[in-house]
């Protein structure tokens, strides 16, 4: 009975929190995922994935054909070290496509529900969590399955792997690690709610961050909780990582940085709440809030420089060369290009 009064309370609160501030009706995972290339940015962004080009902001192609808003995209597409481009979406298809030409390589049918979290790529396997509360591995090349691990509520983030195992959260606050090649459970911990975010991994020390704001450190070999650390307010994504150091923000706009020890190293207060997860750029972090705001500071939280942008920003900003892109919601353009002294160089605007 707890299982399923727990996840429409989740989705309840979620939702209300992001209707709070937006004008546009958005569902709770309805902001576009961005990744690019040395060519390209590569936008989920409702009915299409576009193709743009990242030193004029033009359109190169978008996908599919025929879009449908019943069936959007939203989860970041992966850019494989073979050439394919891997993403889902919200029609229960996992697509392979060639991000030159946007030709098929092949298409996963075989999930029970939307893709809303980006897959993880680690040699010829394709981990894609899916809201069926599923984790499937398909194999890169045939598009094919290879296994599938049921948990006991939805997968919404990418998971993250070690190379033995791979290791994901759900919305009923489960963390689980899953053998890599077979499949099989080979641990599963309770954290104190919602994991919306993808966790990182460190010298057998997994981070994770959850939805009622935590950072919780947990022992990857066997499960244990080692800390949990709690901060001001909700947490939608995981953190990153650089050097030793956990950056993420949370709803209350604060900005945070802790040691891999748990330690918080330093806080910074901003305006909006922080959706998407911060960008480590050039010793810089690019951190965007859902008041249409970017900042641009240095790792040790010193020098905001703030930006404005039109729209709210929910995604994680990306890097494309020397510039960074944001995907604001709410507007008319789908991404914003800036350089790294917050100088808007292009927008794109996608045509009817």
């Amino acid at each position: 009975m707890k299982k399923k009064v727990l996840i429409p309370i989740v989705l309840l609160l979620v939702t209300m929190v992001l209707l709070a501030g937006c004008a546009g009706g958005l569902t709770p995972f309805s902001w576009p995922g961005i990744t690019t290339d040395n060519q390209a940015a590569y936008v989920a962004g409702g009915p299409y994935v576009y193709a743009v080009n990242i030193e004029t902001g033009a359109e190169l192609w978008r996908f599919p054909e025929k879009a449908s808003t019943a069936n959007p995209f939203y989860a970041a597409p992966v850019l494989t070290e073979d050439g394919q481009l891997v993403f889902g979406g919200f029609d229960k298809k996992l697509y392979s496509l060639n991000p030159e030409n946007k030709a098929q390589n092949w298409t996963f049918t075989g999930a029970g529900n939307r893709y809303i979290g980006s897959v993880l790529v680690v040699g010829d396997i394709v981990y894609a969590p899916n809201a069926d509360y599923k984790l499937y591995a398909i194999n890169l090349k045939s598009g094919s399955m290879l296994w599938n691990f049921k948990a006991e509520e939805s997968l919404w983030a990418a998971p993250v792997s070690d190379g033995k195992n791979v290791y994901f959260g759900t919305l009923d606050g489960k963390v689980y690690a899953v053998d890599a090649k077979a499949g099989g459970q080979i641990w599963k911990t309770a954290v104190d709610t919602a994991v919306l975010g993808s966790p990182v991994i460190r010298d057998d020390q997994l981070y994770i961050t959850t939805y009622t704001g935590s950072l919780v450190i947990i022992d990857a070999v066997t499960g244990e909780i080692r800390q949990n650390e709690a901060v001001s307010d909700r947490i939608w994504s995981g953190p990153v990582m650089n050097g030793d150091i956990l950056y993420f923000g949370d709803a209350g706009g604060n900005l945070y940085a802790f040691d891999l020890n748990g330690k918080l190293l330093w806080q910074q207060k901003l305006n909006g709440a922080v959706v998407g997860s911060p960008l480590i750029m050039d010793k810089k972090l690019v951190i965007a809030t859902d008041l249409g705001n970017v900042y641009l500071t240095d790792l040790s939280g010193e020098n905001i420089e703030p930006i404005s942008i039109s729209g709210e920003i929910f995604s994680t900003p990306a890097a494309a060369g020397s510039l960074f892109l944001v995907a604001p919601t709410g507007g008319d353009n789908l991404l914003v290009a800036l350089d790294e002294n917050g100088t808007q160089k292009w927008v794109y605007t996608p045509a009817k």
